[in-house]
């Protein structure tokens, strides 16, 4: 008995260790910074990663919202520069029109923090609301979001120079 349920947990780990293996490899997981973005640290325990109603782990309540809207994984992490934090979001959608669709959606919630246009590939833009900077992007497939709980001017550089490291990766 006592072997068997070695066994079991033996089994059990395996299979989450592997559930995360394909997780850390997905195509919006491959977005994620790494050590390109110079000056900043990744939050350790902070990678979280979700694929349909699996996107509960990052958006607690609301996830359908993004099923709706063609999001088929996410993957997510923490970063830190000084005091200054950054939350990561990357999305894998169903297809470059449901990506740009979910930019215009947010675009159109935004419209009274007056949204700022970003200038780069593909198409996005950036908001302060609520003691916040927000980055909405999108390429190709992918949906990006970067949030900063600050709305001062170091907020939104150091949001900006991590969505361009997120853009660097896009194929």
């Amino acid at each position: 008995m006592r072997h068997c349920r070695w066994i079991l947990v033996t089994f059990g780990l395996l299979l989450t260790s592997l559930a995360w293996a394909e997780g850390e490899n997905s195509p919006c997981a491959r977005l994620l910074p790494g050590a390109e973005l110079k000056g900043w640290k990744e939050v350790s325990g902070s990678y979280l990663y979700g694929r349909g109603d699996g996107l509960t782990s990052i958006y607690n309540g609301g996830y359908q919202l993004y099923l709706n809207n063609g999001v088929q994984e996410a993957a997510q992490k923490l970063y830190q520069r000084g005091n200054l934090y950054v939350t990561v979001t990357t999305h894998t959608m169903r297809d470059a029109v449901s990506a740009r669709r979910f930019v215009e959606y947010w675009r159109n919630a935004s419209r009274n923090a007056k949204p700022q246009p970003l200038k780069m590939t593909g198409t996005g833009f950036w908001v302060q609301s609520d003691g916040a900077t927000t980055f909405y992007w999108a390429n190709g497939r992918y949906f990006v979001t970067v949030m900063v709980p600050r709305d001062d001017r170091p907020a939104v550089d150091g949001g900006l120079t991590v969505l361009k490291a997120v853009s660097a990766r896009v194929k």
